[in-house]
């Protein structure tokens, strides 16, 4: 079975700016952390279920140290500030590897609290080279599962309504997914620039992630 939608990456050039867009729209946004050796740190919009992260370079020169880092440099310079990458909720990461002939590999950030939060993905480097490509992940420790909600949106956001991912062929991106798309997710053919729009279910309507 295809995995659930968990994270859509929304690449920002100030994490101050992108608290600011947060709260000026109604939205909870908590400090992610930072990512240990890649130059880069996080904003949490959590949902429950799936979660906006908005990350930005924090330390340049950390980042072009590091393969990770640089992913996220390449894609700043590419694509600007915007829907980036997108992510899939496994309940077999392991099947999803086999699946792709892919490792399964370890990640971790630090929390501004110092807790470590630890999970394990496939899929992450093709997704960032070919942003079309979702990646899966699995977290160690459900209960700091960065999609987790402290307290409701002062807008009353539920959740992603939709992340448009522009992709070269349906078929072969249903291929990668493994199997029916997830929902909120739909795939625009003719394209491989990956997700370029995202919106927030409200009780007013879809809110437009539009956040630099």
């Amino acid at each position: 079975m295809p995995g659930r939608l968990v994270q859509v990456i929304v690449l920002v050039d100030d994490l101050d700016a992108a608290r600011r867009w947060a709260a000026e729209v109604g939205l909870v946004a908590l400090d992610g952390g930072r990512h240990p050796g890649r130059g880069t740190a996080n904003v949490i919009v959590p949902f429950g279920v799936e979660y906006l992260e908005l990350l930005a370079v924090v330390d340049p020169d950390e980042a072009r140290s590091s393969a990770d880092g640089q992913a996220v440099l390449d894609a700043l310079a590419g694509r600007g500030p915007g829907p980036a990458r997108w992510s899939l909720e496994s309940d077999d990461l392991e099947a999803e590897g086999r699946r792709l002939a892919l490792p399964v590999e370890e990640r971790h950030r630090v929390r501004p609290d110092g807790a470590v939060i630890r999970w394990r993905v496939v899929g992450v480097n093709e997704a960032w080279v070919d942003p079309w490509r979702c990646a899966f992940m699995a977290w160690e420790d459900p209960v700091r599962h960065p999609a987790r909600t402290p307290e409701p949106h002062p807008c009353g956001a539920t959740g992603v309504a939709a992340v448009d991912v522009g992709v070269p062929d349906a078929g072969r991106a249903r291929a990668w997914i493994g199997g029916a798309v997830p929902r909120a997710v739909v795939l625009h053919e003719g394209s491989a620039t990956g997700p370029f729009a995202a919106t927030i279910a409200t009780p007013d309507g879809p809110l437009p992630v539009e956040v630099s």
